[in-house]
């Protein structure tokens, strides 16, 4: 159910044209922050990869397609990446993995690897997290060396910010490779269907929730 509305909230930014549908898109995230009691400041502190990514594609739409434009493409980078992270603050790697293989299961009798891509996706998005991290890592090493990340012009802080990017993709390889160890240590693979503790099944309760969430979300990015 949870997967279902981060899809139709992601489609729903992308769908959105106007400020105030993303206005209203920003409010429906509020609540949901709200109802799952995750802090505000935690989210925007995990989410900080995201800034200067946000950041450079916000400089160049407003210089080729102005800067009305470019606010919007940069306001649906930033929900989503609260929107992913507020699903991973509220959702154990376990319960990502399972659901994400029962979502996928129809693909598994087509012959595809329905377990292996669901464990990868999983991982990729338990990942975010540690990119905020790694970034935060990176960032006070730089800056015990005397390096400054307030100071200067706009482009300067743009470039000094770029400079992290590096540092933070070699220390996430070298989590990758850490976590390959540990997953091949624990034979990763060795059971073509794992068994879980804890069966989940899906209700006639969360497919209503579901429901009213992706019409809510696609409502709201059509009809404002």
């Amino acid at each position: 159910m949870k997967l279902g509305w981060l899809l139709a909230y992601s489609l729903a930014l992308f769908v959105a044209q106007s400020p105030l549908a993303l206005g209203a898109l920003a409010l429906l995230l509020a609540s949901a922050v709200a109802g799952a009691r995750v802090s505000v400041v935690r989210i925007a502190r995990d989410a900080a990869f995201a800034y200067p990514l946000a950041l450079v594609i916000f400089c160049c739409n407003g210089a080729f397609q102005g800067w009305g434009s470019a606010g919007l493409v940069t306001a649906r980078i930033i929900l989503l990446a609260f929107a992913s992270i507020l699903l991973m603050r509220t959702t154990s790697s376990v319960e990502l993995t399972m659901a994400l293989r029962q979502l996928l299961a129809p693909l598994g009798r087509l012959g595809l690897p329905a377990h292996d891509f669901a464990s990868a996706l999983s991982l990729a998005l338990r990942f975010i997290p540690l990119m905020t991290e790694e970034l935060a890592l990176v960032r006070a090493a730089q800056q015990s060396r005397g390096a400054s990340f307030e100071a200067g012009s706009p482009l300067v802080r743009l470039r000094a910010a770029a400079a992290l990017m590096m540092p933070v993709f070699v220390g996430l390889f070298r989590r990758a490779d850490r976590l390959a160890g540990a997953m091949d240590a624990r034979c990763f693979g060795a059971v073509a269907q794992p068994t879980q503790l804890v069966e989940r099944r899906f209700t006639l309760a969360d497919g209503g929730a579901l429901f009213f969430g992706v019409v809510g979300c696609l409502g709201l990015a059509l009809l404002l």
